[in-house]
C-alpha cells in the first residue's frame, strides 16, 4: 500500500466500527437509553482519564521534545483541569450525577474489565519503549472518533435528559479537544512511521484502541440493557 493512502485507509479502517454508530449512542440519542446506563458510562468515563490517560504519562520520557509540552498539557488538563473547565474525571462523575445518581454512587462504580485494557494496552507499549503505539492507541484509536459522539451525546442529553450545560460538558468540552488531539496523533504518526513494519505496528495499536473503544460502550451496553453488541478483535 501506498505511503500517502496508508493513512487514509487507516482512518476509513477504524471508522467502520465508530463509537459513533454503537447502539448504546443511537439509544441515548433517542432518548431511550435507562439512566443507568447513562451512569454506568459515565464512570467507566472517568477510569478512562484517570488511570487511561493517566497512563499516557509514561511516554512523555520517550516521545520527541516537539510532542512533550502538548502531551504534557493534554495529560495535565484531563487530570488536573484549568482554570475553565474542571477536570475531566470530575466533569465525567457530573454526567453521572445528572443521570440522577448520587456522587459516591457512581464513583464507586468498578472499572470494567474492558476498560482496564486501556491503562494496561498503554503501560505495555510504553514499557517496551513503543511511545508512538501509546499515542496511537488513543489518538487514532479512541479520541478521533469521539467528537462525532461526544456531539451526539451532548445534544441528546440536553434534549432527553434534562442536562444543563454544565452536567454535558464533558461530552461538549471533547468535540473540539479530541479534534486536536487526533490531528496530533496523525501527524506524529505519518512523521514518525517511515517504514511499512512501524506503519503495521501502528495500525495495529490504532486498531487495539478502537475495539477497547467499542467493547467498553458493549459492556456497559449489556450490564445495563441487557443487550448484546458483538465485541470486536484484532485480526491482522
Amino acid at each position: 500500500m501506498a505511503k500517502k493512502d496508508f493513512w487514509k485507509e487507516l482512518r476509513s479502517e477504524i471508522l467502520t466500527h465508530s463509537v459513533a454508530d454503537h447502539p448504546i449512542t443511537n439509544s441515548i440519542a433517542a432518548g431511550k437509553a435507562k439512566p443507568e446506563t447513562i451512569a454506568e458510562m459515565c464512570a467507566q468515563l472517568k477510569y478512562c482519564v484517570i488511570d487511561g490517560i493517566g497512563s499516557l504519562g509514561l511516554i512523555i520520557p520517550q516521545v520527541p521534545r516537539e510532542l512533550k509540552r502538548a502531551l504534557a498539557g493534554n495529560i495535565f488538563g484531563e487530570l488536573h483541569g484549568t482554570k475553565k473547565v474542571p477536570s475531566h474525571w470530575e466533569l465525567a462523575l457530573d454526567s453521572g450525577v445528572a443521570a440522577g445518581f448520587s456522587r459516591d454512587n457512581v464513583d464507586a462504580r468498578p472499572m470494567m474489565a474492558e476498560t482496564k485494557v486501556y491503562p494496561d494496552t498503554v503501560s505495555a507499549y510504553a514499557a517496551r519503549g513503543k511511545w508512538l503505539e501509546a499515542l496511537c492507541f488513543v489518538a487514532l484509536g479512541a479520541e478521533d472518533p469521539f467528537p462525532v459522539f461526544c456531539a451526539k451525546m451532548t445534544k441528546a442529553l440536553k434534549k432527553h435528559y434534562g442536562f444543563d450545560d454544565r452536567e454535558a460538558l464533558y461530552f461538549s468540552a471533547h468535540v473540539a479537544a479530541d479534534e486536536e488531539h487526533a490531528e496530533t496523533g496523525w501527524a506524529f504518526a505519518a512523521e514518525n512511521a517511515t517504514t511499512s513494519e512501524a506503519r503495521a505496528s501502528v495500525r495495529r495499536a490504532a486498531l487495539e484502541g478502537r475495539n477497547m473503544w467499542w467493547n467498553m460502550y458493549s459492556a456497559v451496553y449489556a450490564k445495563t440493557e441487557g443487550k448484546k453488541v458483538p465485541y470486536l478483535r484484532f485480526d491482522a
